[in-house]
């Protein structure tokens, strides 16, 4: 089961119409839902329905505002997620509301997809806290080596100690970043993220810095760098070890000074930025090497964090598929599905060269395969789905039930997820084709189309 199912909601809004509408959405993704048409019957039901998980409350209601929900909210301790539905002329309140500690706004008329990947995320972030952890959806610590590092970078992300984070490629380097942006005491800042191996050598400076207008050929505006559109936030640069060394001389300048002179100018201006690094080099051996300064390493690795392979959290495989899964079917407007068990141990057995990247392409690509329907191995790449037979023989046998799972679901799909009709066109018992659905993890509730739009 995912992480979320059976999280219960809490709307609040005063338009029963709305209130009606969003519950039918959420009740058909497997949510409990509970309702309330004012501020005090929300408070009431935050404090008699056991903390919902999630609220969902319209700032404008009669008498007392939403405002006065989220604040319970907080006072009975902030296990309820909330997130703020406003209105056109509520914008500027819902991002107070923000800053107040709700978890997200939405503005009206509310976008499905929108709705459904924030309550998701609002949900996982509420189960996380009754855990006694806080992870972002895609920072999920299940295996040891996972635990360790987030409990590390809790300890760190509070201070403005500069930190260096490692780790392959595609094991989620900017996804830990952002989440120490999310609990230092500039989270409210704006996070800024910069690849420097994506860099020409030409433009480096002015992408770090700016540039005035007219200081290069093409520079018909001035611009601001990245570290005055971080100010105040925190600016994320990542593959640091690729940034050439009169680059790296610069940059060692503005952290030591905590001022930028944008190309073309003598003008130095002041900029308060945190900065967060990140390299798949060994930046010690570059720096044996030359490849990089010796100062410049020390000023940025005061903190070294390095995030696991995916192969040594096989653990996280299966949530992290689970989120991925959640994203891409919302992504399309489709109900959520349980995966078939098949198609999880496939990716378990898997080596994941890629990391957790490699992952989320093959889970997205999955679902676009299957979807509305739940994915099975058949819809993974071939040297995935046919991975961990140990012989030919194991190999046939995953061909032969992929082609049975094949052959199944076109047969609901015919018979449009009636199991009587599936399985006459089968040749199969029906008690037989219930196995078979239990076997292979399919619904036929699944082949009902979802609907998509506006609330």
């Amino acid at each position: 089961m995912y992480p979320y199912a059976m999280a219960m909601v809490l709307v609040v809004d005063d338009e029963s119409a709305i209130r009606q509408a969003v519950r039918a959405m959420l009740e058909r993704q497997g949510y409990d839902v509970a309702e309330a048409g004012t501020a005090e019957e929300g408070i009431r039901a935050l404090r008699e329905s056991a903390f919902p998980d999630v609220a969902l409350v319209d700032l404008r209601l009669p008498g007392k505002d939403g405002m006065a929900v989220l604040e319970e909210a907080r006072r009975l301790g902030g296990l309820t997620e909330v997130v703020v539905i406003s209105g056109h002329g509520t914008i500027s309140a819902a991002v107070g509301a923000v800053r107040s500690g709700a978890f997200d706004f939405l503005e009206k008329p509310l976008d499905r997809e929108r709705l459904l990947i924030t309550v998701r995320n609002a949900a996982r972030q509420s189960a996380a806290a009754r855990r006694g952890n806080t992870p972002d959806p895609e920072m999920i610590a299940v295996s040891k080596p996972m635990v360790e590092l987030l409990a590390t970078a809790a300890r760190f992300a509070p201070s403005l100690a500069p930190i260096l984070i490692t780790g392959e490629t595609g094991t989620g380097k900017e996804v830990l970043a952002r989440w120490i942006h999310g609990k230092s005491a500039r989270r409210a800042g704006p996070f800024v993220a910069l690849n420097c191996a994506a860099l020409p050598e030409p433009l480096a400076e002015s992408e770090l810095f700016g540039h005035v207008k007219g200081a290069y050929t093409g520079a018909q505006t001035a611009r601001k760098g990245k570290f005055q559109t971080a100010e105040r936030g925190t600016l994320f640069l990542d593959e640091i070890g690729d940034l050439s060394l009169a680059i790296q001389a610069k940059l060692l300048r503005v952290l030591e000074e905590g001022f930028v002179t944008p190309v073309g100018s003598d003008a130095a201006i002041p900029v308060d930025v945190r900065v967060l690094a990140a390299s798949h080099h060994d930046l010690n051996s570059l720096v044996e090497r030359g490849g990089f300064r010796e100062d410049l390493y020390f000023r940025i690795a005061g903190i070294k964090l390095e995030v696991p392979a995916l192969r040594e959290r096989k653990e996280e495989v299966a949530p992290l598929a689970g989120h991925f899964l959640v994203e891409a079917f919302a992504r399309q407007g489709w109900p959520l599905v349980e995966p078939a068990p098949a198609f999880i141990e496939a990716l378990s057995r898997h080596h994941w060269p890629g990391n957790v990247r490699q992952l989320r392409w093959a889970v997205e690509r999955a679902a676009l395969l299957s979807g509305p329907l739940a994915p099975g191995p058949e819809h993974l790449p071939e040297e995935m789905a046919s991975e961990g037979g140990g012989s030919d023989e194991g190999s046939l046998a995953g061909s032969r039930k992929a082609s049975e799972r094949r052959a199944i679901v076109s047969a609901l799909e015919r018979a449009r997820g009636n199991v009587a009709q599936a399985s006459k066109a089968l040749g199969l018992g029906r008690s037989r084709l219930y196995e078979k659905l239990q076997e292979y993890g399919i619904r036929p509730d699944q082949y009902r189309k979802s609907m998509k739009g506006e609330v």
